[in-house]
């Protein structure tokens, strides 16, 4: 189950490890990320996840696909560009409505859909392929 996290020193709580087998257990569930919220680091992964694969975008050339930032580098740019969203769109629902707050994110592209559960310790991202 935790594919990124085994080859780190970052102990996976265990309610982390139990909430990423009930979301992975669904039928049309390719990938799942778990994300420490405040640091952002990737806890644990499992499934397909070079669909949490994102070049360096700071880089312009082609170098950007270079293995270099392919895997757990790419999976670390992904976790950084999904908490910067999660914490901009849970300001910008703060601001609409001091009483309301952030439950879950859909982003639907052409090819996949992801669902973001942030809670107060952990981002959790579900991957979905799209029906063609």
């Amino acid at each position: 189950m935790a594919d990124i996290a085994s080859s780190s020193i970052v102990a996976i709580p265990a309610v982390v490890e139990e909430t990423l087998q009930r979301l992975s257990s669904k039928s049309s569930v390719i990938a799942t990320l778990a994300i420490e919220r405040e640091s952002l680091t990737v806890l644990a992964s499992s499934g397909q996840t070079s669909v949490f694969n994102l070049p360096d975008s700071t880089t312009a050339t082609p170098a950007a696909t270079s293995p270099s930032t392919t895997g757990a580098q790419g999976i670390e740019n992904f976790a950084n560009m999904i908490g910067n969203y999660v914490n901009n769109t849970s300001k910008f629902i703060c601001d609409m409505d001091e009483e309301d707050g952030l439950r879950l994110l859909r982003v639907r592209t052409k090819k996949l859909e992801f669902v973001i559960v942030p809670d107060s310790k952990y981002l959790f991202i579900v991957a979905h392929e799209v029906p063609a």
